[in-house]
């Protein structure tokens, strides 16, 4: 699988995952309708190609911008350097949610420094109407602008992995796999796979926490501009997660989201050759409890 996100205003999960017969992004939406039995699980089509499978890059992320009951939902795509057509761009897609089919209805680049960057992750916080971008360690806390076909930034900062606090105990995750983001509720949420010995993930994962507050930030680098990315945030020391599979040799979660206070992640797993990849909650956590 690759990226994840959920609509919580209508109850609905999107993932992302690669076709490996040809390499393309196949989308499937996942409705949560309490208990399992009503849950149900839809491969989206693309309108414009006819096609379930499309070329949206690595499809590392994924962010989505709805009211509820919408008919046309917003989903955004961080396809990295993967791919063809969207290199190094963000996609912004019209979802139908009546027809179970999508769009492509625009793209746009993040240009810094003369370069456009590769974006791994997004997310998107609704109390203060932004997005926020990853390019590497470098974030960006912004919008879109439909007219240039560009994200604009207005504030920006990096994460300390090198003092991470899992467990109570201080980690170094610098070399780490980055994966997803997620904000939610004045904290930013970064899942990360521990390498195996070839430098691929293992059965191991953790998530750290970030506390962020959006609007003071904006704030605090509009009146008193500095130089980019000279904000550090450090992690909670009161909330991580790690998890080592014993039944997988590879558990790699991809992407956590929320709904109602429940953390939903999904993730890799393998053993033996086979795939058994999924979606799941932390049974034990909830935001509000």
């Amino acid at each position: 699988m690759q990226g994840m996100a959920v609509d919580r205003n209508n109850n609905m999960i999107y993932a992302a995952k690669i076709n490996t017969s040809n390499h393309l992004t196949q989308l499937y939406a996942i409705k949560m309708n309490g208990s399992s039995s009503n849950r149900t699980v839809k491969l989206l089509k693309n309108s414009d190609t006819n096609s379930t499978s499309n070329d949206l890059g690595h499809a590392n992320d994924l962010a989505v911008k709805a009211q509820k009951g919408d008919d046309q939902v917003s989903l955004y795509v961080a396809p990295m350097s993967d791919g063809v057509k969207y290199v190094k761009k963000i996609v912004k897609l019209s979802v139908n949610t009546k027809k179970n089919t999508y769009k492509v209805a625009k793209s746009y680049v993040l240009p810094y420094q003369g370069a456009n960057l590769s974006i791994s992750g997004i997310t998107y916080s609704v109390g203060a109407d932004k997005f926020i971008v990853r390019s590497g360690n470098r974030f960006f806390i912004g919008n879109f602008n439909d007219q240039k076909g560009q994200f604009e930034y207005e504030a920006t900062f990096t994460l300390n992995d090198s003092k991470a606090i899992v467990n109570q105990s201080v980690v170094d995750v610098s070399k780490y796999i980055l994966q997803g983001i997620s904000f939610y509720q004045g904290t930013l949420y970064v899942p990360l796979s521990k390498p195996d010995s070839n430098g691929g993930a293992s059965n191991v994962s953790v998530i750290l926490t970030y506390p962020l507050n959006i609007n003071q930030m904006l704030k605090e680098q509009k009146e008193t501009p500095a130089k980019d990315f000279s904000k550090e945030l450090f992690t909670r020391k009161d909330l991580s997660f790690r998890i080592t599979s014993s039944a997988f040799t590879l558990f790699e979660i991809e992407a956590v989201d929320f709904d109602d206070g429940t953390l939903y992640f999904n993730t890799n797993r393998g053993k033996n050759a086979t795939q058994e990849d999924m979606i799941a909650t932390f049974n034990d956590y909830n935001y509000y409890k």
